[in-house]
């Protein structure tokens, strides 16, 4: 794929809504395009802006009656006759109120789409370690080497933890982004497999292990003092819930 065929599909790679073919082939392309890439990861700070608490407004008081006067008088206007129309009416509502209702229930499960859509970024971001021999920026299987190697690049400290004798060896460390924002990435091994651990600041809290699966991976997502981990890996869902077994919440 060229940059002329790539960029109709971006949005919907970044919505997870390819299938594993075309995901794979854009995920080779961007591996080499740093246009592209950067338009895709303006796409997660778009969409992690708009998500923001702070844009939602209060509706102000006496908005409700006002449109509800609105709709009560549409309804009047509108021509009689269809079973829609005469439930909508009976209830003091037009059909264009129940184009209303069929928005806000779009709206309460976008959530669940931007669930979709950070598993995407998730995989894609493993995928694409892969596929361009960029695992680590510093690679090293010594936590006291890859822990500081963070210091003053992201504004937060992630948690390092040496697991060799626990069957995944430290590789190393690298920087990401993930959501709209800079991550850690972990990089772990288990025999011939790599294991992408991401981890960025959350809520205070803590939440068990649980597993998930996206176009042949798993991923298995956990928080902890005030830290959120995805491990992201072609094991089997079994060892990587072992791998996060690791990891026992502290207080």
């Amino acid at each position: 794929m060229n940059c002329e065929q790539i960029q109709p599909l971006l949005e919907a790679h970044h919505d997870g809504e390819l299938d594993a073919a075309n995901t794979l082939a854009i995920e080779h392309h961007l591996a080499d395009c740093p246009q592209c890439f950067a338009r895709l990861r303006n796409l997660g700070d778009l969409r992690t802006r708009l998500g923001n608490d702070a844009l939602r407004y209060r509706a102000p008081e006496g908005l409700k009656g006002k449109i509800r006067a609105a709709v009560e008088s549409a309804a009047k206007a509108e021509q009689p006759a269809t079973p829609t129309r005469v439930f909508w009416a009976r209830h003091g509502w037009s059909a264009a109120a129940a184009a209303l209702v069929a928005a806000f229930v779009l709206v309460q499960v976008h959530p669940g789409r931007q669930d979709d859509v950070l598993l995407a970024e998730l995989t894609s971001s493993h995928v694409r370690s892969l596929m361009v021999n960029h695992l680590t920026d510093v690679p090293s299987s010594d936590q006291h080497t890859v822990k500081p190697w963070f210091d003053g690049k992201l504004d937060f400290a992630p948690p390092v933890k040496e697991l060799r004798d626990s069957g995944f060896p430290l590789v190393g460390g690298r920087l990401d982004y993930i959501a709209g924002r800079p991550v850690a990435a972990l990089i772990y091994a288990r025999q011939k497999h790599f294991i992408n651990l991401f981890i960025w600041p959350s809520a205070p809290g803590v939440s068990d292990p649980s597993a998930s699966a996206r176009n042949g991976y798993h991923l298995v997502h956990w928080t902890n003092r005030g830290m959120t981990f995805w491990a992201v890996s072609d094991l089997n869902e079994k060892e990587l819930m072992d791998f996060a077994g690791l990891w026992p919440a502290e207080p």
